[in-house]
């Protein structure tokens, strides 16, 4: 029989949190510090990095093909983030259903390190799939325990593209409903525009190009960037819009002056 003093004890039982409904026990505090972010261990432990990375709350499934995002943690760092958010929802009610640009956002997270204005990895994709479609794929790989898991990695274009002709023509496509995280980096808006509605309407154009790279790599299964491609081209068409609707979004946004761009 072990024996532990009650120091030690009461050090045990501070270093872990109380366990979720249906769950025995949770992670240590310890342990969750021990997890290198960079490279995890195994698929809880990259779950948890993902989770992390939304600023630790759960994917909240009631919200996955709506408009509305999970963007608490860019929002803690600069409030009128709402409004670049708002901004981008005023512009996707402009564009086809199936167009729109945060459908298959879940989650708008801090990009704080690295030259880029924003980032899209595709590692990050999350899939919510209908229970039929997930039945009828597990029937497909009765022996991979894991294809559950597996699968939540691919695109819809690369899930589909793997199915049996005949399995393809029962499933419906927008059981596959991607749930994928996107991260800008807000104080490097800040610092080069400061808080103004040039900063506003940078950061609302870095979220319509990495939201482009989501759309394009979920019907596509790649996305590319450079001069001529469709993230390009989406913030193009998206500060165009904005341009020529300055003096409705200027009165809206409370915005002073011109649009602030050439």
């Amino acid at each position: 029989m072990s024996h532990y003093k009650f120091s030690d004890w009461l050090s045990f039982r501070e270093s872990h949190n109380a366990p979720r409904k249906g769950m025995k026990s949770r992670w240590s505090v310890k342990y969750k510090k021990s997890i290198n972010c960079s490279n995890p261990k195994g698929f809880s432990q990259k779950n948890y990095c993902k989770r992390k990375q939304r600023g630790g709350h759960y994917l909240d499934e009631s919200t996955v093909g709506t408009e509305e995002v999970d963007a608490r943690q860019v929002i803690g760092l600069y409030k009128r983030v709402e409004d670049s958010i708002r901004l981008v929802k005023m512009y996707d009610q402009t564009l086809p259903m199936n167009q729109q640009l945060l459908r298959d956002i879940s989650t708008i997270a801090d990009l704080h390190s690295g030259s880029a204005f924003g980032m899209f990895i595709n590692s990050d994709n999350t899939n919510v799939i209908g229970p039929d479609v997930m039945q009828k794929i597990k029937l497909i790989y009765p022996n991979d325990p894991m294809i559950g898991k597996k699968i939540q990695k691919l695109s819809r274009r690369q899930i589909i593209d793997h199915l049996p002709d005949d399995v393809k023509k029962e499933i419906d496509p927008k059981k596959i409903q991607p749930s994928d995280i996107i991260k800008i980096d807000v104080k490097k808006h800040l610092n080069k525009y400061g808080d103004s509605a040039a900063a506003i309407i940078e950061i609302a154009s870095t979220i319509v190009h990495e939201a482009t790279h989501v759309l394009e790599y979920v019907e596509k299964g790649e996305t590319f960037d450079g001069p001529g491609t469709a993230v390009e081209k989406a913030e193009a068409s998206f500060k165009n819009w904005v341009k020529s609707n300055w003096q409705n979004i200027s009165r809206t946004f409370n915005f002073a002056g011109p649009y602030p761009f050439s």
